[in-house]
């Protein structure tokens, strides 16, 4: 069993590199969580297009809910709001471009590109 908390390359990298065996508790558990997760899900959803459906026109046919969906909006939300808030920032380009004739005397441009592509005043 591979444990790891985030999905980037170094905690993949470490969750490979020290395997173990599968704990029976803990796949029990994680089926509990998924089961109660599934459960609660559809009750919820079912109460809420029922009851919201009377009260309010125009909601859609359903109305989902789950317990992933919270967490999930909060990081649309938080990314849109990082999109709404950005502001532009002036930047350089350095372009360097040498002629330079081969051996048999044609010119021919050579281009010298930075890495940073695109330089800040900070």
């Amino acid at each position: 069993r591979a444990e790891f908390s985030a999905l980037t390359a170094e905690d993949l990298h470490r969750a490979c590199q020290t395997l173990r065996a599968p704990d029976r508790r803990q796949a029990d558990a994680v089926m509990a969580r998924s089961e109660i997760d599934l459960r609660i899900g559809s009750v919820f959803t079912r109460y809420m297009t029922l009851r919201l459906r009377r009260k309010f026109a125009g909601l859609p046919r359903l109305i989902s809910y789950g317990p992933c969906q919270f967490p999930t909006l909060g990081f649309v939300v938080e990314q849109f709001l990082k999109v709404q808030r950005f502001v532009p920032e002036t930047f350089w380009r350095i372009k360097v471009v040498v002629q330079k004739a081969d051996i048999a005397g044609n010119v021919l441009p050579v281009d010298f590109n930075w890495d940073r592509h695109r330089l800040f005043d900070r």
